[in-house]
């Protein structure tokens, strides 16, 4: 689960807006499954995939 509900939310934002703006489709993680690991969001939709993980430090998404 993540840290806390702000970071998810504030970063599922700007997943959504990262998704637009490179003509992505945004997939829809759940808080339930996302996880923060060293700093990194993964943003999941099941236990096992991410669909996205966003690096805190840098503050960018990571390919």
């Amino acid at each position: 689960m993540a840290s806390n509900n702000s970071s998810y939310n504030e970063i599922f934002v700007a997943y959504q807006d990262y998704c637009d703006r490179n003509s992505l489709t945004v997939e829809k993680p759940t808080e339930e499954h996302s996880t923060m690991i060293h700093g990194v969001m993964y943003l999941r939709e099941t236990p096992v995939s991410y669909v996205a993980r966003y690096d805190t430090r840098r503050q960018k998404f990571l390919a």
